[in-house]
């Protein structure tokens, strides 16, 4: 994975602190998902969290509360 600008993550959200939030809360929902996995690891699970969110598989929706919203191929 190559490291994300500043730039980058704006252009995602309107702030970096939603863009932090957004990658814990859905790092933390894969790390539930992959606790059983023997090669479970925080770490990729944050980055992976990250690249979702880059990739625009996972919309930030900023209203009175942080939500995320998983894009469905259709």
């Amino acid at each position: 994975m190559i490291p994300s600008s500043t730039k980058e993550l704006i252009d995602i959200a309107d702030s970096k602190y939603a863009v932090v939030i957004a990658v814990a809360k859905r790092a933390r929902v894969l790390s539930e998902m992959k606790k059983n996995d023997e090669n479970y690891r925080l770490s990729s699970m944050v980055s992976e969290a990250l690249d979702e969110i880059i990739e625009g598989k996972i919309k930030i929706d900023i209203k009175d509360k942080l939500n995320l919203k998983e894009e469905k191929n259709v």
